[in-house]
This record gives structure tokens, C-alpha cells and sequence, in this order.
């Protein structure tokens, strides 16, 4: 192999989209990053416009351009946050914006209608159940919702499916995002049909499923056009973000564990056979062979960002400013309760009704205060998840960390507390657009992804939990539980309220 030819990976995620190219040795050459802004439909739930994706991936493109000859880009490996539902017509068009992923919990009454379905069906070979991270309970939402659209769908796209069809012209989806949106039987690794069949949906509106180091296509003529990368270049199926993460995290051991704290937070084990449990998320690996076992909070950076631009009002450069000046000697144990339910409650709660609560304000209150309330939440709310994990998987045995909540030391070391074990720490420039890049250079060549990561993997750094805050943690993971349980009937009266407004008000 020339050993000038680089690998492009690229990340289209929540609030922003990366690319990263690496070289042969798995170094990362130069990176970029766009921003673009959330979108929600009318009646408040996430949404994204799949155009906003290909400009992202378009704009990218140029900037690396400015750097490098895009000629020197031997192949590309794709990422994004997952698993995003997109219905397009059968020549790849959008036909409305994509459904996000567990974020979106506009399916409700489709989630239980298929898992009312799986516990009569008696078999589950899904090993968990339906939840608002599930993609057929939001196919037949489009179905019963959208009735003429849905008439119109050929395929549902992934978001890395979208841009490996506007690059390549053929339909793919990986096996990972569709095994985390419920859809493959992990016994037999294909299409679970049992429940399309029930809600009388066709499996074909399901791409082919492939893995992470598949091939997906080749670069046409018209993408060259509009991007620049040579004409004929492979395009790798690639996977989610998550999964991206757990290739940068050196998550490929059974027991190991990934973090990735991006806008939202998510913990994932990688095993060797699946396991059950209805409150998790348990899909395949990146490669034939691998399971995980996993969940995600609905907030994680997200929660900062709500938290610093709405609460304090600050601008960009502001908040940049803030969170730079915020660190171990700024933190302050908080006696606030910070519920970090945004977007609803998910695992190990998975209770879309759940919302957001900042207990314990006083006159005394100040911005490093709820700044303090709000790395605690993201910890404890990760925790979460871990307690669920060991009651049905492996005994972790290290834990990488990765994503943009990396760049804060505070965050860090509570995570580490409250988890009672060290954390290895992914270099900040293998983020999940280097993970696709990893994959794209694994892919095109001899090395397996082991080998790969194994390049990188000395550079990591460890954090280790912080004793003199361990008392306290724990005592506001029980203060957090308390004020969650005290508040679920509320939740539920204040939706029924909420849905009975809106039934008066359309008489």
C-alpha cells in the first residue's frame, strides 16, 4: 500500500458533523467540524432534514480540501448518530424529515403495541424490548400518521445509509444501528420479521444489512461532482456513532466498556453472546462475532449546553469561556438534585413521561453551583446505566471514555467516582469521525480492527476516581433516585393533563 494514501471518516451527528482523515498508522492528518441547528416538528419532537446531512458531508469535504488533495483519499468510512429513521422514494429521495433516534419518543402507543406483541409471541429473540430507540415502532407510526407518505416510502434510511446512497447510489444499512433500533433476530443475525409481519409492513423497506467493514459502493460520477473525492473510491458501510466510539475506545475485548459523552451519553459492553434484559439495548458489534449491551441518557452535552444558553443566557464565546475557567478547583459538591430528564427518562427507565427537575435553589445559588448539579447528573445518570449492565452482563473490565464531555477534567473525575473504577481516556482527536476513518483503513487493508486501535491505544490517558467526593456522589445517586420516584406519578398526571388540553382545544 502507497503509504501516502489516507483514510476519510466522517460523523454526522446531533447538533454537529466531523470528518477525520487519518493515515496509514492510524495518525490523524487533520479533522473539521460544521455545526447545524436542532430541528423539532410542530407538536415539539426531534427532527433533522436529511439535505442538512449531505451539506454537512459536502462542506466538510471542501474544508479538508483546502488542506490536502482529496486524490490522496483511498477510502471512506462512515458514522452518525443511530438509529435515525429517514423514509425515502425509491430513487433515495427524502420524503420528510428523519425521525431521530431514542430521543424521539413520539411512538409511544406503536411501543407498546409490539411489545405487547413480543410477550405473546413468547420467543424474543430481540433479548430486550421496544423503546423509543426502536425503528419499527416509528415505521408504523409513518403508517398509521402519515398514511400517503408512507405509501410513497420504498426504503428507510439510516443517516450514514443516506450519505453512503448519495456517495455510491446503492442501499446499505449497517447491522449495529439496526440491531440497536430492534430490527435483527441476534440469534440468527437477519431481519426479525415476526413483528413486520404482525403490523403487516414489509421487510423489504429495510436496506441490506451489512457490516461495519462492508463495502457498500463506490464513489459515481455525479457524487465526484459535488464532492471532489475521486470518482471509484470505496465507501465502507460503516456504523453508529456509538459503535465509532467503540472502536476509538479500544472496546474490543469481552467486558471492556466504551463512554461516549457527546450530547447525549451512552455506556456500552462489548461481548461475545448476546444477553437479555428489557431495560438495555443489546445489538451486535462492529464485527462478525460481537454483541454489546448498553443504554443512553437523553442528555449529556445537551444538557450543558440547555443549561449555559438558556438558564445563563451566554453566547458561544461565553460559554466556552465559562466551561474553560470550570474546573476541580471551581467544583463544589452540590446540594442540589439535577433530574436531567429533557427529552424523557431512558435507560434504565425508559419513561418518555419523565421531565426535568433542578431541586434545591436558593438565594445563594450561583452558576458554579448548577454547574456542579449538572456534571453530577451526567455522572450519576451514567451510572445508571452500569447498574442495569451488571446485573445481566460481565464485570467491566476497563473503561475508555471518549467525545467531547473529555475536554472536561471535572466530568471526568465524578464519572470515575461514581463508577468506583479508572478511566481510560481516548486521545480528544479520535473522536467517532476518526472511529469511521479506522474502520475505512481496517477495511482497505490487511489489518484488523484490533491491530489498528492497538497504534493509538498508548496514547491514552487514566483518570482515576476522586476519594474525598466518593461519599458524596453516592449520596445524590440516592437523593437523584428519591426525587425520581417521588415525581413518576406527577409526570403521569401532568401528561394526562397536558393531553386532555390538547383534545379540548382541537372541539
Amino acid at each position: 500500500m502507497d503509504g501516502k494514501e489516507l483514510f476519510a471518516g466522517y460523523d454526522i451527528g446531533t447538533t454537529s458533523s466531523k470528518v477525520s482523515v487519518i493515515d496509514f498508522d492510524g495518525r490523524v492528518v487533520t479533522s473539521r467540524r460544521v455545526g447545524h441547528s436542532q430541528c423539532f416538528s410542530k407538536d415539539g419532537y426531534p427532527e433533522q432534514d436529511a439535505r442538512t446531512w449531505w451539506d454537512d458531508f459536502v462542506k466538510l469535504t471542501g474544508l479538508i480540501g483546502e488542506e490536502l488533495s482529496l486524490s490522496r483519499i483511498g477510502a471512506i468510512g462512515l458514522s452518525s448518530m443511530c438509529p435515525n429513521v429517514l423514509p425515502v422514494s425509491a430513487d433515495g429521495m427524502p420524503l420528510r424529515k428523519s425521525f431521530l433516534y431514542g430521543i424521539d419518543q413520539r411512538a409511544v402507543c406503536q411501543i407498546e403495541f409490539f411489545n405487547d406483541f413480543l410477550e405473546n409471541e413468547g420467543k424474543n429473540p430481540l433479548y430486550t424490548r421496544y423503546s423509543s430507540q426502536s425503528i419499527l415502532p416509528k415505521i408504523l407510526w409513518l403508517k398509521e400518521n402519515e398514511p400517503q407518505l408512507f405509501e410513497r416510502t420504498a426504503r428507510v434510511l439510516t443517516t450514514n445509509g443516506y450519505i453512503a446512497f448519495r456517495l455510491t447510489g446503492s442501499f446499505a444499512a449497517d447491522i449495529f444501528s439496526l440491531s440497536a433500533g430492534n430490527i435483527v433476530d441476534l440469534d440468527t443475525l437477519q431481519i426479525f420479521s415476526s413483528p413486520f409481519n404482525y403490523a403487516k409492513i414489509e421487510t423489504g423497506i429495510i436496506p441490506e444489512m451489512k457490516w461495519d467493514l462492508e463495502l457498500t459502493g463506490t464513489v459515481t460520477r455525479d457524487a465526484y461532482e459535488q464532492t471532489g473525492i475521486s470518482y471509484g473510491t470505496p465507501v465502507f458501510t460503516g456504523t453508529g456513532d456509538a459503535c465509532s466510539d467503540i472502536i476509538t475506545n479500544a472496546c474490543l475485548e469481552p467486558g471492556n466498556v466504551s463512554i461516549s459523552l457527546g450530547g447525549t451519553s451512552i455506556y456500552i459492553q462489548y461481548l461475545n453472546k448476546p444477553v437479555a434484559s428489557p431495560a438495555l439495548f443489546v445489538g451486535t458489534g462492529p464485527v462478525p462475532g460481537s454483541f454489546t449491551v448498553g443504554g443512553a441518557t437523553s442528555c449529556g452535552g445537551l444538557l450543558t449546553d440547555w443549561v449555559i444558553e438558556k438558564l445563563f443566557g451566554l453566547n458561544k464565546d461565553e460559554k466556552e469561556d465559562l466551561l474553560s475557567g470550570f474546573g476541580l478547583r471551581e467544583y463544589k459538591p452540590s446540594d442540589m438534585i439535577l433530574l436531567p430528564f429533557f427529552g424523557g427518562a431512558r435507560t434504565p427507565f425508559n419513561n418518555p413521561e419523565a421531565k426535568g427537575i433542578l431541586f434545591g435553589l436558593s438565594m445563594e445559588t450561583g452558576r458554579n453551583e448548577i454547574l456542579s448539579s449538572v456534571y453530577e447528573s451526567i455522572a450519576i445518570d451514567i451510572s445508571m446505566i452500569q447498574d442495569e449492565v451488571r446485573k445481566t452482563s460481565l464485570e467491566s473490565n476497563q473503561i475508555c471514555a471518549s467525545g467531547g464531555g473529555t475536554r472536561n477534567d471535572t466530568l471526568l473525575r465524578l464519572i470515575a467516582t461514581i463508577l468506583d473504577q479508572e478511566l481510560l481516556v481516548c486521545p480528544r482527536e479520535y473522536d467517532s469521525a476518526a472511529g469511521a476513518a479506522l474502520i475505512a483503513l481496517s477495511a482497505n487493508s490487511e489489518s484488523s480492527l484490533s491491530e489498528v486501535v492497538n497504534r493509538i491505544k498508548q496514547r491514552y490517558s487514566i483518570v482515576e476516581p476522586c476519594s474525598e467526593y466518593r461519599e458524596h456522589m453516592f449520596d445524590r445517586k440516592e437523593a437523584f433516585l428519591d426525587l425520581y420516584e417521588s415525581n413518576r406519578d406527577l409526570f403521569v398526571r401532568r401528561q394526562k393533563q397536558s393531553s386532555q388540553k390538547v383534545e379540548r382545544s382541537s372541539i
